[in-house]
């Protein structure tokens, strides 16, 4: 039977009909499924998949002829590897919208049945059209068309979301700044199975997040390395979120939590990571300051009556309490001193970065600063002088809370110091800020003690000039200068009063003191000068005449120069001025008239030497009164405080030591390996800066 109204030969093989066109924007067939879980069959819109597709030859190219939702649905061929369902051997097609697909009408010359066969392949060099081609999807049919295209309906959102193994922002070398970009962001491919994808970003972020791996044994430093390992990771995070600004690809293996690039949140939780570190920092500096409170006070304890002993007792162990209280009260505060070390860090590099400003007349050739997102360097111009050229295009900078101390990201070739901080300057930092604190509650816990002794000797502490068993000559004079001057309180309450009366903070005044007690005067004056922001155009040439006075040995005429420019009496300047003459020289009679005179008008130098100075150049019982408190913060080893359990960690030689991992880091990617020691001399430096 060849043929009849009723059959149509097309369907046995007889007149086979092959047709190519494209997937039509899924809004006009993605419904034909149900997406949602459901019980019955009847709750499937349609029959089967099927697929409203654009044929080349039969359909136009625009939308006027046919639209999209008029296209005919198209079946799907399935290969034999498949099955058909039977059994529950079944695949799902994998066909989207923008496919070119390929086949042949089941009713032959009909052409109202046309069955899918195959797709033809995207190639990873093709670009995507993001429109589909209809009216509202503004693009163009027949034309490569990505998957995520901007559809007729909007889309339900759970129905597109893009995965990580499908976005690869980066093949184009696009950047994130040129959004929306004009080339392909989607891995919509066969052919570039090995092309970077947002999942491997991610999949390396954690991969070689840096881990701390703490140790019981404190011969390895273990806090202290670990507190360099967690700054290492937040720097490492604030170029992550500065490169997310030109680097698409990082910006996307960002983690949704942290898509906000918030440093300010970043710098919160390394700090109280960092604190869990610091508190057992703080303990070995609690063990030594508990251990040279003791060792101090027994030979005075020896000394006393021995019906005191009880009430020594008592008040050793009342002062023990006060030094544990003070520490506790430290380490409650530690988060928040990490985080201003921190954030002082960031600010530190950032005032250190290669874009300087510009510093008028006398500008060096070669200085760059940074102007309206463009670096200009300053070199000769076309008539031989030096003017400021754009030179290079600077990356966009962060605009999200904390941003603003963030240092700018190191030009490509030019080296970036790493870490962001040292170990030892963060807790050199912190301990800085907290030794006026340890060592007021060292004399508070020894003061009581000491006073009970004396009571018992029959002696009490007199005021200068007086007279009595047991106390401590409180006169000025020569012993006692020159004890103060030795022991350096002489020189810093001359620091410290010049700083107060120059408006100057005393707890920042670090480098102005060392300076001064090393001899240095030329150098302290210029720190002095600098935290007291007078250091400006309008004195320069005052500051700078007084400088070269320091450096060619007038001191007292150089200090004296800029007593109105600091807005210090003139008499102070004069006092100090030949103080510092006197030391340097060695004339010990007139550093005792300076010293005097300086001592009768300013009460921190008379104390410097009529109490502190005393105690070290006393009698015997008065020598007993000096150690730690009486060094007034100077004499407190930190290099020893912060190594000091190192000495107790085993108490007999029998006992096992601590068993640790041989290594400091571990990542999930390279394992462990150790980190460099930290060096607690390099702390103790910090810290006297910071004091």
């Amino acid at each position: 039977m060849e043929s009849s109204g009723l059959f149509n030969p097309g369907f046995v093989g007889s007149g086979f009909t092959w047709w190519i066109g494209q997937i039509v924007d899924d809004t006009t067939w993605r419904e034909n499924l149900n997406p949602e879980v459901f019980s019955e069959v009847t709750e499937i819109p349609a029959w089967g998949y099927r697929y409203k597709v654009r044929i080349m030859g039969s359909h136009d190219q625009e939308e006027d002829s046919i639209p999209a939702n008029d296209c005919p649905w198209a079946g799907v061929m399935y290969p034999v590897t498949a099955g058909g369902g039977q059994g529950g051997s079944y695949q799902t097609p994998g066909i989207k919208q923008g496919n070119f697909v390929f086949g042949f009408y089941m009713d032959g010359a009909d052409q109202q049945f046309p069955i899918i066969m195959g797709i033809l392949g995207n190639h990873a060099k093709t670009r995507l059209e993001r429109k589909t081609g209809s009216e509202a999807g503004g693009g163009k049919n027949f034309t490569p068309m990505s998957f995520y295209s901007k559809n007729e309906e909007e889309e339900p959102e759970t129905q597109k979301k893009v995965a990580d193994h499908v976005l690869a922002p980066g093949q184009a070398g696009n950047g994130a700044y040129s959004s929306p970009s004009k080339e392909n962001v989607m891995k919509e491919c066969p052919d570039a199975q090995g092309l970077e994808e947002t999942a491997d970003e991610k999949k390396d972020n954690v991969l070689n997040r840096k881990h701390p791996l703490a140790c019981p044994d404190p011969n390895r430093q273990s806090d202290l390395k670990n507190m360099q390992t967690v700054t290492e990771e937040l720097n490492e995070k604030r170029i992550q979120y500065q490169e997310c600004l030109s680097d698409a690809k990082k910006a996307a293996g960002l983690p949704i939590v942290q898509a906000q690039k918030d440093i300010a949140v970043e710098i919160d939780k390394a700090s109280k990571e960092c604190a869990k570190y610091m508190k057992g920092v703080m303990g070995q500096v609690q063990q030594f300051t508990t251990n040279d409170f003791n060792e101090k006070l027994q030979p005075m304890v020896n000394l006393a009556v021995p019906s005191y002993k009880n009430k020594i007792l008592k008040e050793k162990v009342d002062g023990l309490e006060k030094i544990a209280c003070a520490f506790n009260g430290i380490n409650a505060g530690l988060a928040g001193l990490i985080g201003a070390a921190l954030m002082n860090a960031f600010k530190k590099k950032k005032n250190a970065a290669r874009t300087t400003p510009p510093v008028g007349i006398g500008t060096a050739l070669g200085s760059t600063r940074a102007n309206s997102g463009v670096l200009e360097t300053f070199i000769p111009g076309p008539n031989g002088n030096g003017e400021w050229t754009a030179t290079e295009e600077l990356p966009p900078e962060l605009d999200t809370p904390g941003s603003d101390v963030l240092p700018p990201l190191p030009q490509e070739g030019y080296y970036s110091p790493e870490p962001l901080c040292s170990t030892e300057e963060l807790v050199g930092e912190v301990l800085g800020s907290n030794i006026n604190t340890i060592m007021k509650a060292y004399d508070d816990a020894a003061g009581p003690v000491i006073n009970t002794i004396k009571q018992s000797l029959g002696g009490t502490v007199e005021e200068a000039g007086s007279e009595g068993t047991g106390s401590v000559n409180n006169a000025i004079n020569e012993n006692n200068v020159l004890a103060a001057l030795s022991s350096g309180v002489l020189v810093g309450s001359m620091a410290s009063t010049l700083a107060e009366q120059s408006g100057v903070k005393s707890n920042i005044i670090g480098t102005v003191t060392n300076a001064f007690i090393q001899g240095n005067y030329e150098t302290g004056m210029a720190s002095l000068l600098e935290l007291a922001g007078v250091n400006n155009d309008t004195n320069a040439v005052a500051i700078m005449n007084s400088l070269n006075a320091i450096r060619d040995g007038d001191i007292l005429g150089g200090f004296s120069a800029v007593s109105g420019i600091l807005g210090v009496d003139g008499t102070l300047m004069q006092g100090i001025g030949g103080a510092f003459a006197a030391i340097k020289s060695g004339d010990t009679a007139a550093l005792l008239g300076a010293a005097g005179g300086l001592a009768a008008m300013y009460p921190s130098v008379l104390n410097a030497i009529a109490g502190k100075g005393a105690a070290l150049a006393g009698a015997d019982l008065g020598n007993l009164l000096g150690g730690l408190g009486a060094g007034g913060g100077m004499a407190f080893d930190i290099a020893s405080s912060i190594s000091f359990v190192q000495s107790i960690t085993q108490t007999f030689d029998c006992d096992p030591p601590p068993q640790c991992s041989p290594n400091d880091v571990h990542t999930m990617q390279g394992g462990g390996h150790s980190a460099d020691s930290p060096s607690n001399a390099e702390v103790a430096k910090n810290a006297g800066a910071n004091t």
